[in-house]
């Protein structure tokens, strides 16, 4: 069974995308929010490809039922129960055709588009709004240790407490017990933390989520060595009986709280850079300059913000951010330049680069500047 898409799998499956050559052969993007199961996608996938049948030539007409035949046939055959979303790339070509597929287990958007290169700025939006982090869930009886990487959890480590209390009455007082059973779950819980750290050193995690007991997760805050304790985003409560599942979705409802909370930091360093005239550059058109030249550190794209129109020409590449797009192209002098998605050519190229975007929400000063703005490496010299 095809697995869930990964973080490095993402990244990987985002440089690929971005770096795919214009053709003339219709590429299809496809997100499908899969939440609602059958009731949901499929009426939104039909309604949509009937909609961009009327909007193509006849020329485009079989390459592009031979693209939608095989995201039916994908979403018929290969779907996984515990996906909830899905996005698929695909262009048919006589000699050499291409196709990606990805699930995830978080939600995407139902979005199908049409366009010469792949669409790929939901991609760079959940990479940045999901990442890999730990979860350290502790009750009485057991300590987990999971790491959730784009909404999907894997246990690394299960130890449960070895049990004591068949030992009362028997061989202990109950005050003898009580004693010794805090002294061992306090031995019990140092062996945890000593594991926690080792398996974040070893997968490079930067992000820690506690769950469970309360007095058992203070006792664990306590105890982290200070390297942990600098990775731990929130805490938790939560009793044993709730499932993983349960915590798993808390633990994510927190880290894109947190989440969101980083993007507004990063927008703040951009308006300081801009109110200082320090590294930073505002619009579209800035930043494209930026992004060619390899200047850009982090794009900055406002959520659903719509950016200023510009144009690309299919003959060699030249762009420009303004409205009016020229009958014929002003570097090669053909008449091939077309309107564009100026936020998806911003992300795609961010993608080519491996530029991290931030998606930031109600950030009044970014929408106020055409809700596009990078921070820089460096400032380039002035003429």
């Amino acid at each position: 069974m095809e697995q869930l898409t990964t973080l490095d799998e993402l990244k990987r499956q985002i440089g690929t995308l971005a770096c795919v050559d214009e053709t003339q052969a219709p590429f299809v993007s496809c997100y499908l929010d899969l939440e609602q199961g059958e009731a949901g996608y499929p009426s939104a996938l039909k309604d949509r490809a009937s909609a961009l049948r009327a909007t193509l030539g006849d020329n485009d007409h079989p390459d592009f039922e031979a693209a939608m035949g095989r995201i039916e046939a994908y979403l018929a055959t290969t779907l996984r129960a515990d996906a909830r979303g899905v996005a698929l790339f695909v262009r048919h070509a006589h000699g050499g055709g291409f196709f990606v597929a990805m699930q995830f287990a978080v939600s995407l958007p139902n979005w199908i588009v049409v366009n010469p290169s792949p669409h790929i700025y939901h991609l760079m939006a959940l990479k940045d709004t999901y990442h890999r982090y730990v979860v350290m869930i502790a009750t009485q009886a057991w300590v987990r240790i999971m790491e959730v990487n784009l909404g999907a959890a894997t246990i690394k480590a299960w130890t449960e407490q070895p049990k004591l209390r068949e030992r009362v009455g028997r061989q202990w007082t109950r005050a003898h017990y009580e004693s010794h059973r805090c002294e061992h779950t306090a031995f019990f819980l140092a062996e945890q933390v000593q594991l926690l750290e080792r398996l974040m050193t070893a997968g490079g995690h930067t992000h820690l989520i506690l769950a469970g007991d309360p007095r058992l997760t203070g006792e664990i805050k306590r105890a982290l060595p200070k390297a942990v304790t600098a990775k731990l985003i929130d805490t938790i409560p939560f009793a044993g009986r709730h499932a993983q599942e349960d915590v798993v979705a808390a633990t994510l409802s927190s880290f894109v709280e947190w989440e969101e909370q980083e993007s507004q930091a990063v927008a703040a360093r951009f308006i300081r850079g801009i109110r200082t005239e320090g590294l930073a550059a505002a619009g579209a058109a800035a930043c494209l300059d930026a992004l060619r030249q390899r200047q850009a550190d982090v794009l900055l794209l406002a959520r659903d913000q719509q950016v200023e129109p510009g144009w690309r020409c299919a003959a060699c590449g030249a762009m420009r951010i303004e409205p009016k797009v020229p009958a014929a192209c002003p570097e090669c002098g053909k008449a091939a330049p077309r309107t564009i998605d100026t936020a998806e050519e911003l992300a795609r190229l961010a993608g080519q680069q491996d530029c991290p975007v931030e998606v930031v929400e109600h950030c009044d000063p970014l929408m106020a500047l055409g809700g596009v703005g990078c921070l820089l490496r460096y400032k380039a010299r002035r003429q």
